[in-house]
């Protein structure tokens, strides 16, 4: 009987334990704002990194070393009202590369015009299909997406049910006054995010995740590194093919914004062909850093 009730009560402590998926820092700053209220931004600092980091959003459980890690940056830059800040919002996620101490970056994405209310005691509640503030949605959009993100890089398509919940989350916005969330707004804001990641047309994009991280990165250190480098450099095809398909795709620019000098270091020590063909199809997707995809040929130039 003793022993039923352990197990019962191993049970129901187990049930308890919440998810944390995430460890990620949250900073919210207003140097440029004058006046004596300052603990207003400590308080939303506080109130967000709860949000962030206790909140459950999967239904796994996540060991410390499989926590997601990122940063959310919020520059606040006016107070028009007591409730009503403006400023900037800056995203990076990380990931670990498997048996190795590096991290390579996943997203280092902003929003120059970020918006968002605040009073202070009011109830930190989410709901993927029902919007609520500007400033909740935004910080649960992009934890989404970095679940997605995640997700597409250790399988394929493993990103795939939680682009959805990006995709909920933008449906549900679209009463909201702020801008972010419209397709009529420029093509670089959530909307298009998601569209991108859900359009059957650019479904390659999901390719390009799992075999550059998994089937790349992830592989270097092992025993076969000039499979793992023919997997990225494969994984960069498809990024070609989704270019291709249309140009400046956000989903297309994040990855080139988080990855050109990570794929720059990783062909230096490439044959000479394969730096010329990763050349080639840099430019051509990425013209305006051209001269930085040249010096994936400057190693082997130099006799290095």
């Amino acid at each position: 009987m003793k022993r039923l009730l352990f197990c019962i009560l191993i049970c129901v402590l187990h049930l308890g334990i919440k998810a944390q998926e995430f460890k990620v820092t949250v900073s919210v700053s207003a140097s440029q704002i004058q006046g004596s209220d300052k603990e207003i931004y400590n308080t939303i600092q506080s109130a967000l990194t709860s949000f962030v980091n206790d909140r459950q959003w999967t239904n796994f459980h996540y060991e410390d070393i499989e926590k997601i890690e990122g940063s959310i940056t919020i520059n606040v830059k006016e107070r028009p009202t007591q409730e009503d800040f403006k400023g900037e919002i800056y995203i990076q996620l990380r990931r670990p590369v498997y048996g190795s101490t590096y991290t390579t970056t996943m997203l280092n994405t902003q929003e120059k015009d970020f918006q968002f209310k605040f009073i202070e005691g009011q109830n930190i509640e989410f709901d993927e299909n029902n919007y609520t503030s500007n400033l909740l949605s935004t910080i649960a959009f992009y934890l989404n997406y970095f679940l997605a993100l995640d997700g597409d890089s250790f399988a394929s398509q493993g990103g795939e049910h939680y682009f959805q919940i990006c995709q909920n989350i933008v449906t549900a916005a679209q009463r909201s006054p702020n801008d972010g969330w419209k397709r009529a707004e420029k093509n670089t804001n959530k909307y298009w995010m998601t569209e991108n990641y859900t359009n059957t047309t650019y479904s390659a994009i999901h390719d390009v995740w799992y075999k550059y991280h998994r089937l790349g990165l992830d592989m270097l250190g092992g025993e076969n590194q000039t499979e793992a480098r023919n997997n990225i450099y494969l994984a960069l095809k498809d990024l070609k093919e989704v270019n291709d398909e249309r140009s400046g795709l956000i989903c297309v620019t994040q990855f080139i914004e988080a990855k050109a000098d990570e794929i720059v270091n990783i062909f230096k020590g490439a044959p000479a062909n394969e730096q010329t063909d990763v050349i080639a199809i840099m430019k051509q997707i990425n013209p305006a850093q051209s001269s930085k995809y040249e010096q994936i040929s400057t190693a082997q130039t130099n006799g290095l």
